[in-house]
């Protein structure tokens, strides 16, 4: 009789440090995991809230404003709109991307969020030392998104949001 209930502790102990480990999901995590789940991705790990900032035109040309660039650049809808709005940016990390495929390896998922909204996103493989331009939420590329080459891109962007 002692066996068994030395067993049925230890299963307990087990069954609630597995559940202490697993944090609860709320806010705009929430709001986010499950966008990435309505695209019909699998969220394996959580990395949480990655940052958070006020969008200007300042920081999508001129030094140091490299990364906005690439983020913005692949977006559906224009930074415009959003400046001056806080932007939260919560990262998790997905298989069944369809950059899964073409690095195989999972995917790190950005999603971006103003007023409790999702408003885009980014994505990049998950390989520790890849260096490069992110993507789009599907996995498009910069010329995929606009349609147009780089160079093309890149006037228009400085036309528009240059000095």
């Amino acid at each position: 009789m002692r066996r068994y209930i030395g067993f049925f502790v230890l299963i307990a102990l087990a069954l609630f440090t597995l559940g202490c480990n697993q944090r609860e999901v709320a806010g705009d995590e929430k709001t986010a995991k499950e966008f990435i789940e309505g695209k019909g991705y699998r969220v394996t790990s959580l990395l949480g809230q990655l940052d958070q900032y006020n969008l200007t035109k300042n920081m999508l040309y001129g030094q140091d404003t490299l990364i906005y660039r690439q983020i913005w650049g692949v977006q559906a809808s224009e930074p415009d709109r959003y400046f001056g709005k806080e932007i939260s940016v919560y990262g998790f990390i997905v298989s069944k991307h369809p950059l899964e495929k073409q690095y195989n390896a999972k995917t790190r998922l950005y999603i971006m969020l103003t007023d409790g909204k999702v408003i885009g996103g980014y994505s990049f493989p998950d390989i520790e030392g890849l260096v490069g331009s992110v993507y789009s939420l599907e996995g498009k590329t910069l010329e995929e998104v606009t349609g147009l080459t780089f160079t093309e891109w890149r006037e228009k962007w400085i036309q528009k949001y240059g000095d």
